[in-house]
């Protein structure tokens, strides 16, 4: 990329409106669901936080399996296999969520909070990073490509410029693209959180359905990963959102899930 190239990067008003919405869908999403749960009379603050601590310490125990392991392999090659190993860790956050007694989810309205903090842990953590992008925007925007490549190596300076080439490509149907995965995603974590719960709770449960967790998540991460180097954003952010589509609905199979909605919306007094 020459300078005069480069001269010509910019987050434009479509690009940084795109930033925002998928920020403001990242933040806002959590707290939606919840209060839906709550107007349902079914909202559950305990699996809540379940949600959110079992999730922060599946990414943290994952993060740190992996630099153990591949203490002298490059940054990416971790990167990389944290986020296809990550599913595991998980998945059996959420199984040892359920089993054990500590956070009291007994009933699928708790099973679906538990998915809404995990999700929405997520969710909250790129939704910090989407507002990140957006301060380099406007930094680009107001100061230029000099106050990001200057005192770098021409190499340095080169993967700079195309990393905010990139950034700056995506526009604003990429953006509502990306907010509909989001949301798909979201549906998917309470999906599956759902599923082992059901499950859990049939006579004589058996770990295959943790494993059908597992697979699933992992199903999800590996064709986003694989679908990503198309190059394409759009068309990752598409298929991201017919596979999770998919699953949920696959889920909503095994588990019955109008009888879910069911005993959210009318559940027995005991």
């Amino acid at each position: 990329m020459t300078m005069t190239d480069a001269e010509d990067i910019f987050f434009s008003g479509g690009t940084m409106f795109g930033y925002w919405l998928t920020a403001v869908m990242y933040m806002v999403l959590p707290v939606i669901a919840y209060f839906i749960m709550k107007a349902c009379g079914a909202a559950r603050l305990l699996p809540v936080i379940a949600g959110v601590v079992m999730y922060f310490i599946a990414v943290k125990l994952c993060d740190l399996t992996v630099w153990i392991a591949l203490f002298s392999a490059p940054f990416s090659v971790k990167q990389a296999a944290a986020v296809e190993l990550v599913c595991i860790f998980e998945e059996t956050a959420r199984w040892l969520a359920m089993k054990y007694p500590l956070f009291n989810i007994k009933s699928s309205a708790a099973a679906v909070c538990y998915g809404i903090g995990h999700a929405g842990m997520e969710c909250w953590m790129r939704g910090v990073s989407t507002f990140k992008l957006i301060g380099i925007g406007s930094r680009l925007n107001s100061g230029g490509i000099n106050s990001f490549i200057s005192g770098k190596t021409p190499e340095k300076a080169e993967e700079t410029l195309q990393e905010l080439q990139r950034l700056a490509d995506k526009g604003i149907i990429i953006s509502i693209a990306g907010s509909v995965e989001i949301m798909t995603n979201f549906g998917f974590h309470i999906a599956l959180s759902v599923l082992i719960f059901k499950k859990m709770y049939e006579p004589n449960f058996k770990k295959r359905w943790l494993l059908l967790a597992i697979g699933l998540h992992y199903a999800l991460n590996c064709i986003s990963w694989a679908v990503s180097f198309s190059g394409s954003q759009l068309i990752t952010s598409i298929v991201g959102i017919i596979t999770g589509a998919a699953i949920i609905a696959l889920v909503w199979r095994i588990i019955d899930g109008r009888n879910v909605v069911d005993e959210i919306l009318y559940p027995l007094d005991i």
